[in-house]
């Protein structure tokens, strides 16, 4: 069986990825639960005909919320996947802003300048298991 490939569009995302990436429980979540330390940033991707509907079919790696004093901070499900040569992870945050289909990928480097990318580049992420 082929490996799933999603279709994306980047786009300047909130700025939200790099808040919650800095925070120590999401940091020590993805280290333990995916092996690598994210950048601290996700790169948006604007994903179109529901593809992320076939996400339900694979297993996520969770990713836990927590508390601190009266402020819930939610969890994300996680996908390992690999844009070009940089292995990372689709994350799809319980919680989010955005407004359309979205995807966000995490990797130990900064995605976008790693791979030359700019707004609008098309790019295909694919599914690992």
């Amino acid at each position: 069986m082929v490996n799933p490939v999603f279709n994306g569009v980047v786009f300047r995302g909130l700025g939200e990825g790099t808040y919650f990436l800095s925070m120590p429980h999401y940091r020590n979540e993805i280290k333990k639960k995916l092996g690598f330390s994210a950048y601290p940033g996700t790169l948006n991707l604007e994903v179109k005909n529901n593809q992320i509907d076939r996400l339900r079919e694979y297993k996520p790696i969770k990713i836990y919320g927590f508390k601190s004093g009266s402020k819930i901070f939610g969890g994300a499900r996680c996908y390992r996947a690999k844009i070009k040569t940089i292995n990372g992870a689709i994350i799809i945050p319980d919680l989010t802003k955005h407004k359309k289909d979205v995807i966000e990928f995490i990797a130990p480097v900064h995605v976008k300048s790693e791979l030359k990318l700019k707004d609008g580049d098309k790019v295909l992420v694919e599914l690992l298991k």
